[in-house]
């Protein structure tokens, strides 16, 4: 975090002398010792984020996957004629633990056209599809497989 802070004020002030390296060294020396003491921050915390982000970025490539993919699933459904619809309710316990990885598969679901998460509470979670195809393995979303694997590198 030191690294980065420093290579952030560098870019903000557009130039590099000793004097804008020096106040800049005080400045982000000052922030850093500042999150260590009164944000709970340091060392560990901060290789344990490093460690997930292999993961993350994994995680928002499949759920972008999986919006572009719902996304023409609802373009077929709009344009084809005479269909109807048929709404449904799904309610299914998610093996998640922690609270943000229940909120983010929650937010994933509702991100994803066709879909809207309408009640979390624990492990449980009620989904609105817009048709039963949407419905279809929503208790084994591929993202909710990413977040498991996020909760087991360390996600609070």
């Amino acid at each position: 975090m030191l690294t980065a802070l420093f290579l952030l004020w560098i870019a903000f002030n557009g130039r590099v002398t000793l004097e804008v390296v020096a106040i800049g060294a005080v400045i982000v020396a000052a922030l850093y010792f500042f999150c260590v003491k009164f944000l709970n921050y340091g060392l560990r915390r901060e290789l344990r984020i490093l460690r997930m982000i292999p993961a993350a970025i994994a995680y928002i490539a499949v759920l972008l996957y999986e919006i572009v993919k719902a996304s023409f699933q609802l373009m077929r459904i709009m344009f084809r004629r005479g269909y109807t619809v048929k709404p449904q309710l799904i309610t299914f316990h998610t093996p998640l633990k922690t609270t943000l990885a229940q909120s983010l598969l929650a937010n994933s679901i509702t991100l994803t056209p066709g879909t809207l998460s309408v009640f979390c509470e624990g492990d449980k979670l009620t989904v609105h599809c817009l048709d039963v195809s949407f419905a279809k393995g929503i208790e084994n979303l591929k993202f909710q497989q990413r977040l498991l694997r996020l909760e087991e590198r360390g996600l609070k």
